[in-house]
């Protein structure tokens, strides 16, 4: 997915280092549901976060995580 890097480490052994992005979306909601009835692999439930976004996880094929966030509006 991201690249051919073949003295990398792979994700699967950098632990809490293997972020690959984190993505800003306008409906989370929608968008959550749109990854979730399409099997994706959840690494952390939809939530609001007191850093003001609501967000979730998910881990790629290839192991990498990503993060799918929306700023909440006070």
């Amino acid at each position: 997915m991201a690249g051919h890097c073949p003295h990398a480490a792979p994700p699967s052994e950098l632990g809490e280092h293997s972020y690959f992005g984190y993505f800003v979306v306008d409906d989370i909601d929608d968008y959550h549901q749109f990854v979730v009835s399409r099997g994706a692999e959840l690494i952390k439930a939809l939530r609001d976060e007191p850093w003001g976004m609501r967000e979730f996880g998910v881990r790629t094929s290839d192991g990498h995580r990503i993060m799918i966030g929306q700023e909440l509006i006070a």
